[in-house]
């Protein structure tokens, strides 16, 4: 009986990974069917949004668009969506959509300084041009980007059973316990957290201390790092993207303030044990602490970096709606992806010496990968830019962010729920390798 425990075990992990790997192969194969698309425009007045059936796009349906409420309007936006509704499959800022626009029915189409203007008597009405009616019928044919949501959604559920296999070998295993078992660990990590608590934030509180012990400005520098970080670059990217960017240097310092984060956590955490060689060698404290506490440090500075983000949006008029709450789970997400990340990290940064530099290097190629200073659904080219959204957590979680604090839309929610899943995943097997090896790590530094 005991030898059959195991060997049906190991049958339902293969079993899992079959039945993964054939319905990833069917959602890559299968044939969809054309699509219909919603068409979002933000204007000067509101918002409108225009309902097209793939009947109507393949059938050249998309060459006009009429709004009866207004007799002149500047567009300062068009976004598409497809089957997925807070998933963008293009978007267009209000000159690029201008050259797909032939004429303004009766109308004029008028460059301003401060938009396109677009008049008619009885109402707006937009004659698309040919090119604009080909890349509807692209948009309508083509479903990648729901593969890949659901091939995302097919890895989660994949990394939700190999953790619920996990549970049930560790509950029918008598001392799986020894051995670290998820349900064990889990409860480890919690009692560790109650117990090392009050250190952790005493060494954050300390710590915090210590960076501006003998600084004149003090912590007036938490504010002018990011905030000069900012002004570098609005002045070497603002003339690429500023004109096409409203409220540019917003766009840029909320992005950066959840990038350094992101970067801060995962740049300490390579080196985590060797630059804090005195207490691993001396005293026993979880390695997680000590991230965490780092984290606490980070999450402390950037409320204070909230201050100088508050008074940009008072001055440049930017209001606050209730979908900026999604600022909260992105947010939310990004720590656990920061420290699971990290948790994966602390434990190679003991044996790799050169890991530091080689993350390094990643970190600088993913900040120009993430939409920190440009829209990646605007700025980067199809199918590219989708990649960027469901493929690279932070590009997603800064652009849902962004359009949350700044446009008020809620984008991105099933990758955002995905990554949340697998960033849990992360974390637990992070927390395991390190529970597992922490023993070691005092012989290697």
């Amino acid at each position: 009986m005991k030898k059959e425990k195991p060997i049906k075990r190991k049958a339902a992990g293969i079993m899992l990974i079959i039945l993964f790997l054939v319905l990833s192969a069917v959602t890559a194969l299968y044939p969809f069917d054309n699509r219909d698309l919603t068409y979002r425009f933000t204007t000067d007045q509101g918002e409108y949004t225009v309902f097209k059936t793939n009947l109507e796009i393949a059938q050249g349906g998309a060459c006009e668009f009429l709004f009866d409420q207004t007799d002149q309007m500047d567009i300062r936006e068009v976004a598409v969506y497809g089957q997925v509704k807070s998933m963008l499959l293009a978007k267009w800022e209000e000159y690029e959509f201008a050259n797909y626009v032939d004429a303004a029915g009766e109308g004029e189409k008028q460059y301003t300084p401060d938009g396109v203007v677009y008049t008619g008597a009885g109402g707006v009405r937009l004659l698309m041009n040919e090119a604009f009616q080909k890349k509807s019928q692209e948009l309508s044919a083509s479903f990648f980007l729901e593969r890949m949501i659901l091939e995302g959604i097919l890895l989660a559920a994949f990394c939700a059973g190999w953790m619920c296999l996990k549970v049930l070998e560790e509950k029918s295993s008598e001392g799986y316990g020894d051995n670290h078992g998820p349900l064990y660990e889990m409860k480890k990590f919690v009692c560790d957290i109650a117990n090392y608590g009050q250190y952790m934030v005493y060494a954050a509180r300390t710590d915090l201390k210590a960076e501006v012990a003998n600084s004149y400005l003090n912590r007036l520098w938490w504010l002018l790092e990011p905030f000069f970080n900012m002004i570098v670059y609005v002045i070497v990217f603002g003339q690429v993207m500023g004109n096409s960017i409203r409220n540019y240097a917003t766009f840029v310092y909320s992005a950066l303030l959840m990038w350094n984060l992101f970067n801060k956590t995962v740049n300490y955490s390579v080196k985590l044990v060797r630059n804090n060689k005195d207490i691993v060698t001396k005293v026993y404290v979880p390695k997680f602490i000590l991230l965490l506490s780092n984290m606490i440090l980070n999450i402390f500075k950037l409320l204070f970096s909230f201050i100088v983000l508050v008074v940009m949006m008072v001055i440049f008029k930017i209001p606050v709606g209730p979908a900026t709450l999604l600022v909260l789970p992105a947010y939310f997400v990004l720590l656990l992806f920061a420290f699971g990340i990290g948790m994966i990290f602390l434990h190679f940064g003991v044996y790799v010496d050169d890991l530091s530099y080689a993350v390094g290097i990643l970190l600088n190629m993913l900040m120009f990968l993430s939409g920190v200073f440009y829209d990646v659904m605007t700025t980067l080219p199809e199918p590219l830019n989708m990649c960027m959204m469901v493929l690279n957590p932070v590009a997603m979680l800064v652009s849902t962010m962004r359009s949350a604090l700044l446009y008020h839309t809620a984008v991105n929610v099933p990758v955002l729920v995905i990554w949340g899943i697998l960033s849990v995943f992360l974390c637990c097997v992070g927390v395991h390798i390190v529970y597992k090896n922490e023993n070691s790590y005092v012989k290697v530094v």
